[in-house]
């Protein structure tokens, strides 16, 4: 979803093409040959063959650096990056574990699973809420710092995470979603 975000904030044309995760078409040969790591997504563009979602946005970045979606400040862009790897790496997992817990029948669910995520979530807002200080997105801008968390905030919602407690985390998350490239995030929550 958030190479999509990517695409549709800069207003390029692009193919979406559906690999069924469910039956493992990622670790098919076809598949393995175009990304070893079995993985979406998967941006190929004449002469580039780009995997890693991170790495596929920033791959656009500097293709098609208009609008910029990341700033031009060496001390500023390592400081963006560092909000998207406090994404990948600590705040992606837990809404992930909760959304699959989430589709596991009621009886099934581990209580304590749930709230250790969700306790892990919460120690992670307060650094969110203080990142946004007097400012709309992460770095003042919007920029792939906060596409990057969007569709995690989206999920969210989804597996009854509040934000009400984070009053300027639950205002970025509604600013996100107002923008038209979320349409993306929704695609990818609903199919």
């Amino acid at each position: 979803m958030r190479t999509r975000i990517v695409l549709k904030e800069k207003d390029l044309d692009f193919d979406r093409i559906l690999v069924d995760l469910p039956s493992k078409e990622q670790k098919e040969p076809w598949f393995l040959a175009i990304n070893p790591y079995g993985k979406v997504p998967v941006l190929v563009e004449e002469g580039a063959w780009v995997y890693e979602s991170a790495i596929c946005d920033e791959y656009l970045e500097d293709k098609y650096p208009t609008p910029a979606l990341s700033p031009s400040e060496p001390s500023a862009k390592a400081a963006m990056r560092l909000l998207i790897e406090m994404c990948d790496s600590q705040f992606v997992p837990p809404v992930i574990r909760l959304l699959y817990t989430s589709r596991k029948p009621k009886a099934e669910q581990d209580p304590e699973r749930i709230a250790h995520n969700k306790d892990r979530l919460s120690e992670l807002f307060p650094e969110l809420e203080e990142q946004l200080q007097d400012q709309d997105y992460l770095m003042g801008e919007y920029s792939l710092a906060d596409l990057t968390f969007t569709p995690f905030l989206g999920l969210c919602e989804k597996v009854s995470v509040d934000l009400s407690p984070f009053p300027k985390v639950a205002a970025w998350a509604e600013r996100l979603k107002n923008r038209p490239s979320y349409e993306e995030v929704r695609i990818g929550l609903t199919g």
